[in-house]
């Protein structure tokens, strides 16, 4: 069976765009990681910063207060995030009750950065906009609204 030239050309066509548009999504630079998602009963906090040497989640909840430690007494790190693979997402779980939250990425001590997983922005925080999200019950597990 003979296929036609116009058939073999748009079969070419169809394989070269398969191939690089498969490759494309391999070869993309990332940007950004995902928004905040509940995991094992904690909310999952991710942030994309492949050239930072330190990163931390600072939020509006007591147990964090925007990541206001006592470095004279070792809280210096409250909120510090881990790049755990090495692939430049910064990951910290952190267990939250339902409730409405701010939150930012602080990012080598000196510069504040908003969630771009998260398109939910409010006033407030040291940067006066910050990224927020709201937790509530669903039955017996916890979601981010």
């Amino acid at each position: 069976m003979r296929i036609g030239r116009v058939a073999h050309i748009r079969f070419a066509g169809l394989v070269v765009a398969l191939v690089l548009g498969s490759g494309c999504a391999y070869l993309a630079q990332r940007t950004s990681a995902s928004g905040p998602e509940v995991k094992d009963n904690e909310v999952l906090f991710r942030f994309y910063a492949p050239s930072a040497r330190r990163v931390q989640l600072a939020g509006n909840w007591p147990e964090n207060n925007w990541a206001r430690g006592d470095g004279s007494v070792g809280e210096a790190n409250i909120g510090l995030m881990e790049d755990k693979d090495g692939d430049g997402v910064w990951e910290i779980g952190v267990l939250l009750a339902p409730g409405r939250y701010k939150y930012l990425f602080w990012v080598d001590e000196n510069t504040w950065h908003t969630d771009p997983g998260n398109p939910e922005e409010v006033q407030g925080g040291p940067a006066q906009i910050c990224s927020q999200i709201v937790l509530h019950v669903r039955g017996t597990r916890l979601e981010i609204r």
